[in-house]
């Protein structure tokens, strides 16, 4: 397998989306550049990362919920199942 048609790792996804992020956020806090308008554009950028980070979290809390659910679910499933069977009877008399 070539080296473009190996699939790209979830972290590696992670990283770059951190980076094309951070990068232009930090470019905007060094040069302290404000329109005429006097918004502060690093502010703005700041808040949307900060609200974009509680979403995710929210996010990631709610799944590990559905995911705990999930899996209590499967387990009860498994316990019920198992004591549903019949015993296997020895017929060999």
């Amino acid at each position: 397998m070539s080296q473009s048609e190996k699939p790209v790792c979830e972290v590696c996804v992670r990283i770059r989306w951190f980076l094309a992020i951070a990068i232009p956020l930090v470019v905007l806090m060094g040069t302290q550049t404000e329109t005429s308008f006097d918004i502060p554009l690093h502010e703005i950028a700041a808040e949307g990362i900060f609200i974009g980070l509680i979403a995710i979290l929210g996010w990631r809390i709610y799944e590990h919920r559905q995911e705990k659910k999930a899996i209590a679910r499967l387990l009860a499933r498994r316990f019920d199942d198992a004591y549903d069977k019949p015993a296997p009877t020895d017929s060999s008399n």
